[in-house]
């Protein structure tokens, strides 16, 4: 029988995407504390549930209608995953995660460089989003991803697989420096600079105050 209940005090994972008690006691504090003050019914599902829950999706991929029984109603959960998007919940987490990281591994709490790449995705979905990565050989979606020197993440991107790193990296370069005001130097491989094209480098130190070193 799964042990999950609708309490804060559920103990012991239902399925293999379920938080254990170790990683509950690190995201718990993290989550937004209700006021009660500003009205509304008593919750039904408990926050832990609720990430299980979503976990559950997103580690599997199955579709939200396909959540087992034992967790909660897909709509439910859909909603609690939506809200917490919207209002900021998961960056709060993310980012609280990472500093805490960061500062375990004797770091300063915010990241002064950074290291930037894209993959391409295969993918039978997303209309305008999907694409064909010339390159890779590969129709679908492209990441643009921008991670800390321990590997963390700082910012993504996600585009058709059709567009170029270059293109994709202005994208990405200036959400890092609207959202990471420390970082000042950013390590990059061939793609997005070449012989041809490497006003990627330019734009990044003069719009952004940004140094783009390429690595062999």
């Amino acid at each position: 029988m799964c042990p999950c209940d609708n309490s804060e005090a559920v103990s012991g994972p239902c399925c293999p995407s379920s938080l254990t008690d170790e990683m509950w006691e690190v995201i718990r504090p993290l989550l937004a504390v209700r006021n009660l003050r500003k009205g509304g019914g008593v919750r039904k599902y408990g926050d832990r549930l609720v990430l299980d829950s979503i976990f559950c999706v997103l580690r599997s991929g199955c579709q939200w209608r396909m959540l087992p029984r034992d967790l909660m109603p897909w709509d439910a959960a859909h909603r609690w995953f939506t809200k917490w998007r919207r209002d900021g919940s998961w960056d709060r987490i993310h980012d609280e995660q990472r500093r805490q990281l960061r500062i375990g591994a004797g770091r300063d709490p915010v990241p002064s460089a950074a290291v930037i790449d894209a993959q391409s995705i295969k993918t039978n979905e997303g209309g305008k989003a999907r694409g064909f990565d010339a390159g890779k050989r590969t129709t679908g979606r492209k990441r643009h991803v921008i991670v800390d020197t321990m590997g963390l993440l700082l910012v993504v991107a996600v585009t058709s697989a059709s567009v170029q790193d270059r293109a994709g990296g202005r994208t990405v370069l200036a959400r890092l420096a609207a959202t990471f005001r420390t970082v000042s130097f950013v390590w990059a491989d061939g793609g997005y600079a070449n012989s041809v094209d490497c006003t990627l480098l330019s734009w990044a130190r003069d719009a952004l105050g940004i140094v783009v070193e390429m690595g062999t």
